[in-house]
């Protein structure tokens, strides 16, 4: 072998950066606002987790069932009640009918019973009237 000079592999390892020193004299409602955009991720993340998770495809499940049972509930109640209308309605028109027959007959038995009446005044006068009823007028 002849000599040579090794090859030499230099691998750079990447440094992180410095970390940046934060300010002793930070606010406190930086702080405050630090602290709650913190908490909002968490809770972001956690939510989505429980929603994707079997737990939260359960609820979603009951949620979608007691919203079924609502509007099926709602739709029996509007039903009911269009029914009930419907009844009272029908109620209605049947008592103006009967009204209206029972006035429709008391006027036909108050016509023939005028009627009856009048021919009777017309017997009862041709009886005690002597003669024509236009003898007074002289032409």
């Amino acid at each position: 072998m002849t000599e040579q000079e090794p090859i030499k592999i230099i691998i750079p390892i990447e440094e992180e950066p410095p970390l940046k020193t934060e300010r002793l004299t930070t606010s406190a409602g930086s702080v405050a606002k630090n602290t709650g955009r913190k908490a909002a991720v968490a809770a972001k993340v956690a939510a989505e987790k429980a929603w994707q998770s079997e737990t939260g495809r359960k609820a979603a499940k009951k949620l979608q069932e007691v919203s079924d049972r609502g509007v099926r509930y709602v739709g029996t109640r509007m039903a009911d009640t269009a029914e009930q209308q419907a009844k009272q309605t029908a109620a209605a028109v049947q008592q103006r009918i009967k009204e209206t027959d029972v006035q429709q007959e008391a006027k036909v038995g108050l016509v023939s019973g005028l009627h009856w009446l009048s021919s009777q005044l017309s017997e009862l006068a041709e009886r005690m009237g002597p003669g024509e009823p236009n003898q007074d007028k002289e032409v």
